[in-house]
């Protein structure tokens, strides 16, 4: 059977899921955008237009979350099929984070701050590693128009990724501008809106809010019908109660206020269940990405996405260590074994809390989750297998060894996970071939990769299309 690890039981999802509904119905949300609150009154809320807050009947968000489409309706597509991601049947896997300021050379080894040619080397690498599921803005880069990153972010992971790709969206204007630029790169509007390969961050604003250009952008994705990866982002103990519990109410309560406007705007647009909660150190007075309780939180909200059949995304492989040491590697573990039990896509590497990338991570965490995803798999027990293993053991006999025999070379890549950048050598040899550390190994392999690239996968004239489209910002 495949593994289980539960931090909520089916009757502790409801009284959450009760408690959010309690919280929309009595506190509210605060969504300040004049059309939203037009949208929302006509269809059953409350809303003080002086304070923005809006305030949800229980039958408005139970309505909105029939109407959302189910785990098994909902595809992020890719510009090749083959690459299309599924909810039901797929193993978990890794996509790419966004929005780090700063990366680790993998040259000098120094911490600098990321720039746009940074974000098109990772997005050529995401794209050629295929176990990074969705590619997106690993970086936001620190040399472009501060208040345009994510137009120079869609623009420049277009043109080096064939992937389904993730981003920011500031407001409609950026999301129509997105539309426009994955237009060119597949021919036309209608080969996009048949299927729709880029989706847009909508994060909330904890406590029990969001921003204008957010809601702004949901809106727009809605009526284009665009995949939205909604996020919530509690902190236990700042902006959330100091409870894991209250805090999973909370987070979920503002995930539900989104998909309730999300669904009467337009009904069945696909909404992906995701949430950035996490704890904060009291010492420090930072927030944990890889923290013990932030991977429980995790895992509990993907929970509840999954009760609620809905496909679940969560950041399940970030870290607080600043370098790829071990404590990095004791974060991937923790935190990445609690969401690939429970989560669909987990994203993943970044560093010091969500700020670095180093290029290094490329080849560690893609190879540290196939090993997660063999502890996913689980141990295969059926009638047909223990008979063959009973007949295999009987033929090999007492004391007798298995190396040679044709059931061992037939299923051992399937039975065990070999791993292609963490080190099982015995001591000499490895001292032999360079006593290198597991991140000297993975620069090496990403230095190696680099030199193979030519510059962005798709046309001069497609780059160049996409560029004027950035020139009207200015």
């Amino acid at each position: 059977m495949k593994p289980i690890l539960k931090f909520l039981s089916d009757q502790e999802i409801l009284l959450v899921h009760e408690t959010s509904l309690r919280i929309l119905n009595k506190i509210g949300m605060k969504m300040p955008h004049k059309e939203a609150h037009e949208i929302l009154k006509k269809a059953g809320a409350s809303v003080n237009e002086e304070t923005g807050m809006v305030f949800f009947p229980e039958s408005l968000v139970s309505d909105a979350l029939k109407n959302v489409p189910k785990r098994s309706d909902v595809v992020l597509y890719a510009q090749n099929p083959d690459q299309d991601i599924r909810f039901v049947d797929n193993v978990p896997t890794n996509v790419c984070m966004t929005m780090a300021i700063d990366v680790i050379d993998p040259w000098d080894g120094k911490r600098r701050a990321a720039t746009n040619e940074d974000l098109a080397r990772l997005t050529w690498l995401a794209d050629r590693n295929p176990t990074i599921a969705v590619n997106g803005g690993l970086v936001t880069p620190q040399d472009v128009p501060g208040e345009y990153n994510d137009w120079y972010t869609w623009a420049t992971c277009l043109k080096n990724t064939t992937k389904h790709i993730t981003g920011g969206m500031l407001g409609a204007r950026c999301v129509r501008d997105a539309v426009e630029m994955a237009s060119i790169v597949i021919g036309s509007k209608e080969a996009f809106m048949a299927r729709p390969f880029i989706s847009g961050w909508v994060l909330t604003l904890p406590c029990l809010g969001i921003d204008f250009e957010s809601l702004d952008a949901m809106m727009e994705m809605n009526r284009l019908n665009l995949p939205i990866i909604l996020t919530s982002g509690p902190m236990v103990g700042a902006s959330s109660p100091m409870s894991c519990a209250g805090s999973l109410a909370q987070a979920h309560a503002e995930m539900l206020a989104c998909i309730t406007l999300s669904q009467i705007i337009n009904p069945g647009c696909p909404i992906i269940y995701t949430s950035f909660i996490r704890s904060l150190d009291m010492r420090s007075v930072t927030a944990c990405m890889g923290s013990p309780e932030s991977g429980m939180m995790r895992a509990a909200m993907a929970q509840i996405g999954k009760y609620f059949d809905l496909p679940v995304r969560m950041p399940g492989l970030l870290r607080d260590s600043k370098v790829l040491d071990a404590q990095a590697g004791f974060e991937t573990a923790l935190t990445g074994v609690m969401n690939i039990l429970n989560a669909d896509l987990m994203d993943s590497m970044q560093l010091d809390s969500d700020l670095l990338v180093d290029y290094a991570d490329l080849v560690f965490t893609p190879d540290s989750v196939q090993g997660l995803q063999r502890v996913a798999k689980g141990i295969d027990v059926t009638e047909s297998v223990m008979d063959e293993c009973f007949e295999t053991i009987k033929e090999i006999g007492c004391a007798g060894s298995f190396l040679e025999h044709p059931q061992t070379l037939k299923k051992c890549r399937k039975e065990i996970w070999h791993p292609k950048l963490h080190n099982r050598q015995n001591y000499s040899v490895w001292k032999e071939n360079g006593g290198k550390d597991i991140r000297q190994n993975a620069i090496e392999k990403i230095i190696t990769l680099l030199e193979e690239r030519e510059g962005a996968i798709i046309s001069q004239e497609k780059c160049a299309e996409i560029d004027k489209i950035l020139a009207r910002l200015n």
